[in-house]
């Protein structure tokens, strides 16, 4: 059932309790001689803002009412909400955010030290930690917010949103707020610096940049070093044996089933996982996309043994997420053949860039991508700055050091 808080803020209310209800009063007390205040909606389904929403966004597919639906529906275990301000009565921001519940189940413990696991399941399970997000977590640089810029400019939109961000994390009692994806200036660095949010790690995408001199895959191994391009013709030989399949919307709801298989055998290798997708997920966004996401199979006979997904950008081709059969990486080098389709993919649509995203740096490193650091900012409360330090230090070494940035190209 949908529940969701309505605000009409009445002027003889001190505002101390909300800091949204400030930050609008604050915002709007000078562009209206209207009595009337602004207010705010904050709703956990996304058709409790429908009409809103679609009265703010300008065409932008990740903000529409399909979308965000689809998300809802296809990842299980996340929370959403949907915050709308109004100005006289007419929606003027919308925002999104997702709400997340980290405990020692979202860690592979497998493989660490026992005093490792009993710190993060003592600590997971004695207090659940609450975050909230801006936008999508599990894509980047996609859009969480639309406003009306006659009536509000960036940094006014900035200050709603992490106000916004704010509220919820105090309904829901979140100890975390994480804004990603929202406008940056120094300005806003500065007012997000001096309401407590900071960076404490540096986050990074690996990105690879087309050549276009390169013209075909062929043309990419020929521009590789000696070393490399021995190694990606070996590779690449491997990827004969199987047939590989771009699939249609009808064959993705087919095999999505088979995909959801294949894309959990990836998330239970590694070492944190924020949530896990459902078996529609990538059928949903195949259907909302069309062209614009692609899906492609791997195939040993009739055997689906690896697939991925991207996204068709402009200027990019952004490797979602992929799956494979870990039985048979070696063999056929599933992963590195992936990558290595999504590149091919790449030169042939004359794309600038091609995204690879947040994880398996080394791998990535190998084919001459570099990493891209990605802006967000992070405010704690109530959490001991011993036990941040500690999941800061936990997160930062999934990656440092375990990598480092090659020069395979000529």
């Amino acid at each position: 059932m949908n529940s969701s808080n309505t605000a009409a803020l009445p002027v003889n209310n001190l505002y101390d309790d909300c800091l949204i209800s400030s930050c609008l009063k604050k915002l709007f007390k000078n562009h209206t001689k209207s009595k009337e205040l602004p207010g705010y909606i904050i709703s956990n389904e996304v058709a409790g803002v429908k009409k809103e929403l679609e009265k703010l966004n300008a065409g932008i597919l990740e903000l529409s009412y399909d979308y965000l639906l689809a998300m809802e529906q296809s990842i299980p275990g996340t929370e959403f909400r949907y915050v709308v301000c109004h100005k006289e009565k007419a929606p003027v921001l919308f925002a999104y955010f997702q709400l997340y519940t980290v405990t020692s189940k979202n860690f592979n413990l497998q493989n660490n030290k026992t005093f490792i696991k009993s710190i993060v399941r003592f600590f997971l399970d004695l207090k659940k930690v609450k975050a909230v997000i801006s936008g999508n977590a599990l894509r980047n640089e996609t859009p969480c917010y639309c406003y009306d810029s006659s009536i509000l400019n960036d940094t006014e939109a900035t200050e709603l949103i992490a106000s916004a961000a704010e509220k919820i994390a105090s309904d829901e009692r979140a100890t975390a707020v994480v804004l990603r994806d929202i406008p940056v200036s120094t300005h806003n660095d500065k007012w997000l610096a001096g309401k407590g949010y900071h960076a404490p790690f540096t986050d990074s995408a690996m990105t690879l940049a087309i050549d276009p001199e390169w013209g075909t895959l062929a043309g990419y191994v020929s521009a590789l070093t000696r070393k490399y391009k021995t190694r990606a013709n070996k590779i690449l030989a491997l990827r004969d044996k199987l047939t590989i399949e771009q699939l249609g919307q009808e064959t993705v709801a087919a095999s999505q089933r088979q995909m959801n298989r294949l894309y959990k055998n990836v998330v239970d290798h590694q070492s944190f996982a924020l949530t896990s997708l459902s078996e529609e997920h990538f059928t949903k966004l195949k259907s909302l996309y069309k062209n614009d996401f692609e899906v492609f199979g791997f195939y040993l006979g009739r055997k689906l043994l690896a697939f991925y997904t991207a996204f068709v950008t402009p200027d990019a081709y952004e490797i979602y997420y992929a799956g494979f059969d870990y039985e048979h990486n070696d063999e056929y080098q599933l992963y590195f053949n992936i990558l290595f389709s999504g590149l091919e993919r790449a030169i042939l649509l004359n794309k600038k860039e091609l995204k690879l995203g947040r994880t398996s740096f080394d791998s990535k490193a190998s084919m001459g991508a570099k990493p891209e650091e990605i802006k967000y900012f992070f405010k704690t409360t109530n959490v001991p700055a011993a036990a941040i330090n500690w999941f800061v230090n936990y997160f930062a070494a999934m990656e440092d050091g375990k990598w480092k940035l090659r020069n395979p190209l000529k």
